[in-house]
């Protein structure tokens, strides 16, 4: 679901609107270079979807198959995370909410136009990883289809564990219901071993944005219209520092602390989101689908957007919720404790974020509004979405499992009656009614799911490149430089690893 959540699949016949859903510091680049080159090299996002016809899978008597799931359950041991339920399948059977009543409707269309079961379970068990790994060594296949964070699927690629879902022929991957910006963004030299669409619900909460205090807004006589601006297009990096300006105050007096008024709450991750915010890549694919560390062609408009997100985030106005500083306080979550728990007591203006830590501001005594990520330089014509690697769910299907073409029946099945029933209660009921508190932030998710962007960096952290965007100084162009060679050569690995096994089937 979470696909340009083949972004709005019109409730035009239906009412209802669906998306279709979910080291830096040279002088070279500046943002005049990086503006020149974002009009070359952005890729604007449609107005309308070109028509497509789905084509609905063959229905046939499956013999009472059982179909196992195995869902990851990011909510254990979270306080700030509420609502996850399972992907499919739901542990919410004792008190469900209206998407789960609509998972258990699928369910039951499922397993009586099949003649299967389907079951499962949610957990967040240590070895989870390694158990869908020794499954597959062993021919034990206790699980059909497993639900986790890309960094799992893709440890089960590298390590032969996972399925080409392209090889299965009863899935069509061109459907709506699979996220197409998925699809093409995390594919390996024409494969795709996980996948994301209207069968998964927590691949839209892992897509960033930035919520905003109103209350706190208005108290500082801060004028504007975030949510025109973002309309209008006028909603960029540059503008949101100036307003940034001045907002952080010392409330106790001890100096700079996580019990202070900040102007934005943000964490090491999100320098990468914000690179992502600007139409960049970290590592993109040739014509042939393999891909290629990116820097070596965007050096000065990467270096550019570095230049503005980190030093901004080195400003006072910024509380890094994972940047050290709060390191050593003995916080079981620190995340929780400096800058969600600012944002919930009215003492941030702004807060970056994933929408899967909207759910727990439902309770706020101030009102709250999403937007999107900002863009990274004015002159673009788009806004840009990161979808999280780890805090994001995604489809796999392990390899070898026995009847795996009548297993895609299933799948695709799943996946077109989630985008009829599920996607529209989780879309429209749960997070534009029941999680936002406006039209104008309803609005605001359609924009934000309209232009996700994968990228297999963060999914693979090849060489450790991640660490030249999650290390928050200025000495990004050398982190560059050392980390680059090793990184394409760990590219090469992981293709030759994926050929080798992808060759010996």
């Amino acid at each position: 679901m979470k696909h340009v959540k083949q972004l709005l699949i019109l409730w035009v016949v239906l009412a209802l609107a669906l998306p279709l859903l979910v080291a830096c510091g040279n002088t070279a680049g500046t943002a005049s270079d990086a503006a020149s080159s974002a009009e070359s090299e952005t890729v604007s996002v449609p107005d309308e979807e070109p028509v497509h016809e789905d084509v609905p899978p063959e229905v046939k008597d499956l013999d009472g198959r059982v179909i196992n799931v195995l869902c990851w359950d990011w909510s254990a041991g979270s306080a700030s995370i509420k609502g996850y339920t399972g992907e499919i399948i739901t542990n919410a059977e004792e008190d469900p909410g209206r998407v789960d009543v609509a998972k258990m409707a699928v369910i039951d269309a499922v397993e009586t136009e099949y003649n299967v079961t389907i079951s499962g379970q949610v957990t967040n068990r240590g070895s989870f990883s390694a158990d869908v790994k020794n499954m597959v060594a062993t021919g034990t296949y206790d699980y059909d289809l497993v639900f986790t964070g890309a960094g799992g699927s893709q440890d089960y690629a590298v390590n032969g564990a996972a399925t080409d879902l392209k090889t299965i022929s009863t899935i069509n991957l061109s459907n709506s219901w699979w996220d197409q910006n998925c699809v093409n963004d995390v594919s390996l030299g024409g494969r795709l071993f996980w996948v994301c669409g209207d069968i998964n619900t927590y691949d839209n909460l892992g897509t960033w944005c930035v919520l905003f205090n109103k209350n706190l807004k208005n108290d500082l006589g801060i004028s504007e219209d975030f949510y025109q601006m973002a309309k209008d297009g006028t909603w960029n990096l540059d503008r949101f520092i100036e307003i940034c300006q001045g907002v952080t105050i010392d409330l106790n007096g001890d100096g700079q602390d996580e019990f202070d008024q900040w102007a934005c709450g943000t964490e090491k991750f999100n320098v990468f989101a914000q690179v992502i915010g600007g139409g960049i890549h970290a590592v993109s694919k040739d014509q042939n689908d393999v891909p290629y560390l990116t820097i070596d062609t965007t050096t000065e408009r990467t270096y550019a957007a570095l230049d503005k997100i980190v030093n901004f985030y080195l400003s006072d106005e910024v509380m890094v919720a994972n940047g050290g500083k709060y390191d050593g306080k003995g916080y079981s979550n620190v995340w929780e404790a400096t800058v969600h728990k600012a944002f919930i007591e009215g003492r941030e203006l702004f807060y970056i974020c994933g929408l899967i830590n909207v759910a727990g501001f439902r309770d706020m005594e101030d009102e709250f509004g999403i937007l999107p990520m900002p863009k990274t330089f004015a002159e673009q014509d788009s806004y840009y979405h990161t979808v999280s690697a780890g805090n994001s769910s995604y489809m796999t299907i392990p390899y070898g499992v026995p009847g795996v073409e009548d297993l895609g029946l299933v799948v695709e099945a799943l996946a077109m009656k989630s985008q009829e029933m599920v996607t529209p209660e989780f879309y429209e009921m749960q997070l534009k009614g029941r999680d936002t508190r406006d039209d104008e932030s309803a609005d605001m998710l359609d924009i934000i799911f309209s232009t996700r962007s994968f990228d297999l960096a963060p999914i693979f952290n090849w060489g450790g490149i991640m660490n030249c965007f999650y290390t928050i100084d200025t000495n990004y162009a050398s982190r560059f430089e050392s980390l680059a060679d090793g990184a394409k050569m760990a590219i090469e690995s992981s293709m030759d690893i994926i050929n080798a096994y992808v060759e010996a089937e």
